[in-house]
């Protein structure tokens, strides 16, 4: 038997979260009207990096992770941010629409989302194990309090 051996891809490349984060706005901007980025995010809040290839000059060996909701991108060790920041803002975004309300923690210095009265509501299933705060941008919400500062 021919055994073939493995060889390294020499079109994997590293790249910085700021080089991604220009590919994604690059592949937005060259797509037609209906497609947008989120066209890149996978199952798993990954993107798909191997559609970037022609903006970053091949295909990164790191992963990253895109919010659906947000369009925030994010490496590999915050992987979870993405999935909470989606799974939130729908909550937040429904609990808006039928009560007129923001569901916030009163008494917080931070506009920080109630996760207990979310869930107490049946908005939300699951509570991130970090808080988010919810932005006057559009009633977005970030992970960042320093986003207030």
């Amino acid at each position: 038997m021919i055994f073939k051996r493995a060889k390294k891809n020499p079109e994997t490349i590293t790249v910085t979260l700021h080089q991604v984060k220009q590919a994604v706005r690059q592949f937005e901007t060259d797509m037609p009207a209906p497609i947008n980025r989120t066209a890149l995010i996978m199952d798993d809040k990954s993107i798909d990096l191997s559609r970037l290839k022609r903006y970053l000059g091949g295909v990164p060996e790191q992963k990253f992770y895109m919010s659906r909701e947000t369009y925030e991108i994010f490496e590999e060790n915050d992987k979870l941010v993405p999935y909470y920041l989606d799974l939130v803002q729908t909550a937040v975004d429904n609990y808006i629409s039928d009560t007129g309300k923001l569901p916030l923690l009163e008494d917080a210095w931070l506009p920080e989302v109630h996760y207990r009265l979310l869930a107490t509501e049946r908005y939300l299933k699951e509570t991130p194990p970090f808080p988010l705060y919810i932005t006057e941008d559009e009633m977005m919400l970030t992970h960042r309090p320093e986003h207030f500062g």
